[in-house]
């Protein structure tokens, strides 16, 4: 089934609160679906979150699918393989390889794009879907009965259901709950920066270690005793984007106040590393700074009422800047918009909700616990297993493709493939064939009238989905 080719025949009326990349490509979704859609975020206009983000294949999958291929080339670089490098002594230790025919056979390619590149992609997608995008929004609390949104100016805005794609301290999970989810401190904060590879002319050294090798393409990790660097090429090798993560105790902003619209000095990570890496951090302009913050999954994504629902990392938080952060918001939205396409009745509503939970809870679980693995190798400190895993990464460098060993790398061939081999399309799909269209047929033999009843919506219609309310 083609990206947006099936039309729900009951419409529906959505408030999405928050406009990152669950925001968007959710709103993208639902209209392509025949629902209207309205956004609300409480910044001033459309995201200026720097740094990189990786479209890995389950991820570049959904955009292509949704028409964006020629986008994704224009803006994303491919990779194939992370280079590790020591932060103590800058000697590179190995690397981790991803085989073509694994790639092959997750059916799309592993791209490294600039954020702002790809919620730029999603934004224009939405607005041109028929989204309405509304800023400086700023929701103060979400009801069920009737659906609305109350924002700090004191107006309320109704809709038939309210999304709450605010991510990990959301006002919707807020009023679902009845209770805010702060969350506990890690002890690590990631320092966000972008430099202009212009600037590293004058050093060889640094210019050809931030380029991409059209050959064997890869992206560097430095790793240390709890803390790494990870370098990302973007904009077609004009930028390279820089994410520190750093022990919040061998910093001064431990206490201070982070987020992507809070810009901290760079020497707020002024401590010892290797020179080339120590040259990159001095070149870097100021950064933004986010706190890794343990907080619990949501146990229920919806209210009672089924009215309110969460999505993206609003219900299952990750650690800022993993591999698969923007992933799980886009499979998100394509599972869930994929579902409502199917509404014809408001008593399929519970249903759909149920469908679209049992689906993404168990999927973002196992992200969850891969990405938080991930972290403990890179953090390793020095003893037998670190040695084991230098001596793995080694022996790929060394042999390349051909030194895949799935005994001595962490990381297996089946997960891998699991996890980049993931289809959000077919899930829903698959989901809809199975237990969908057999609860329908279920439900037209036993006559049953709808449980649900439409609430009448003045706030939203055709005519009033401005493109832009800035």
């Amino acid at each position: 089934m083609v990206a947006g080719s099936t039309k729900a025949s009951l419409c529906l009326s959505f408030i999405i609160v928050g406009g990152g990349v669950a925001g968007l490509a959710t709103a993208f979704r639902l209209c392509q679906a025949g629902h209207h859609v309205r956004v609300l975020d409480k910044s001033s206009g459309p995201n200026q979150r720097a740094g990189g983000t990786h479209l890995p294949p389950n991820l570049t999958k959904v955009l292509v699918e949704w028409g964006f291929g020629e986008k994704l080339a224009q803006h994303g670089l491919s990779t194939r393989a992370s280079k590790f490098i020591s932060m103590d002594s800058g000697d590179v230790i190995g690397c981790l390889e991803w085989k073509e025919d694994v790639l092959q056979e997750s059916g799309a390619d592993y791209l490294l794009m600039h954020y702002q590149d790809l919620h730029n992609i999603l934004y224009e997608a939405a607005i041109s879907a028929g989204a309405q995008i509304s800023y400086n929004k700023v929701v103060v609390r979400a009801l069920a009965n009737p659906p609305r949104v109350q924002l700090l100016s004191g107006e309320e805005l109704y809709a038939d259901l309210i999304i709450g794609a605010d991510g990990p301290q959301s006002v919707v999970r807020e009023s679902i709950e009845g209770r805010r989810e702060d969350g506990t401190p890690e002890g690590h904060s990631v320092y966000v920066a972008v430099i202009s590879r212009e600037l590293l002319k004058g050093d060889a050294e640094l210019y050809e270690l931030t380029g991409i090798d059209p050959c064997r393409p890869s992206y560097p990790i430095w790793t240390g005793t709890s803390r790494h660097v990870l370098g990302l090429t973007v904009r077609g090798g004009a930028e390279f984007a820089i994410h520190a993560f750093w022990p919040d105790s061998e910093t001064d902003g431990g206490a201070s106040e982070d987020g992507w619209d809070v810009l901290v000095p760079r020497e707020r990570i002024n401590v010892q590393c290797e020179s080339k890496l120590r040259r990159l951090l001095d070149l870097a302009p100021d950064m933004q700074r986010i706190r890794l913050v343990n907080r619990p999954v949501a146990e229920d994504w919806v209210d009672h009422s089924g009215r309110l629902i969460l999505i993206g990392e609003a219900a299952h938080p990750l650690y800022p800047g993993v591999l698969q952060s923007c992933s799980m918001q886009v499979e998100d939205a394509e599972v869930f918009g994929s579902l409502f396409s199917q509404l014809r009745s408001w008593d399929q509503l519970p249903h759909l909700i149920e469908g679209f939970q049992d689906l993404r809870q168990s999927r973002t679980r196992n992200i969850h616990e891969k990405e938080t693995r991930a972290f403990q190798t890179v953090w390793v400190p020095p003893g037998p297993e670190r040695q084991a895993r230098d001596e793995a990464l080694r022996s790929v460098m060394v042999s390349g493709w051909q030194g895949w060993d799935e005994k001595k790398m962490r990381w297996q061939w089946e997960e891998i493939c699991e996890v980049f081999g993931y289809s959000a399309s077919e899930a829903a799909e698959d989901w809809w064939v199975m237990w969908g269209m057999l609860r329908e047929r279920s439900r037209a033999r036993e006559g049953q009238e709808g449980l649900y009843t439409p609430i009448e919506v003045t706030h939203i219609h055709d005519g009033d989905l401005a493109r832009d309310d800035r």
